[in-house]
């Protein structure tokens, strides 16, 4: 059973992580919008809260919730009790042959391209990536990209460099003939616009 989705939501979401270009960003009024991870501690309204990361501090935000906030997760090595949770589901096929190549950290990091079509599971790749997982099963069909970039640069608000992501830009565009997905970031795999824009067409 997925996690209950409110009526008025519409079709179209935001998903938040904190990469550069969420520096500064408010949530637009009557939009739900997705926290990835850490955004959950800054941002001033958040819809769900998704992670696919089992970290300590996620299973921290995990515990100690928000209120109002829809709290998500897969791959998780325990049941908590609030928590809706998903199977994560993983691929790693034949290595590439250029190391540190897109396609070599993809199969590094056993990421599956697509969004999965099953609601019980989602499909591995980052915690961003996974909150798209989310919104497909969720029924929202317009996505708009806010703090994705697929760079090292430092977090904003939290600080610390993320592991490599340049896989990220093949895992949303793969996403493509399943949802709309554009970037209001650094993310050039898939449309890009501001998040004004967006919300005027979407």
């Amino acid at each position: 059973m997925l996690p209950f989705k409110k009526p008025g939501e519409g079709d179209r979401v935001i998903i938040v992580a904190s990469g550069p270009s969420a520096e500064r960003f408010v949530p637009p009024r009557g939009v739900p919008v997705i926290a990835v991870n850490g955004a959950i501690d800054w941002i001033s309204r958040a819809s769900y809260f998704f992670t696919l990361d089992p970290s300590p501090i996620n299973m921290r935000r995990l515990r100690i919730r928000r209120t109002n906030v829809r709290y998500c997760a897969a791959g998780l090595p325990v049941d908590i009790a609030g928590v809706h949770q998903f199977e994560r589901l993983s691929y790693r096929g034949e290595e590439p042959p250029e190391k540190g190549s897109p396609a070599w950290w993809l199969w590094r990091w056993s990421a599956r391209p697509t969004l999965s079509e099953n609601e019980a599971v989602i499909h591995n790749g980052n915690s961003a990536w996974g909150a798209l997982g989310l919104a497909y099963h969720l029924g929202f069909r317009n996505a708009a990209l806010i703090g994705v970039d697929a760079t090292q640069d430092v977090r904003v608000h939290s600080g610390g460099k993320p592991n490599n992501l340049s896989h990220l830009p093949l895992l949303f565009e793969s996403a493509l003939p399943q949802i709309n997905v554009v970037s209001c970031g650094k993310l050039n795999s898939i449309p890009q616009m501001s998040i004004k824009e967006w919300l005027k067409n979407s």
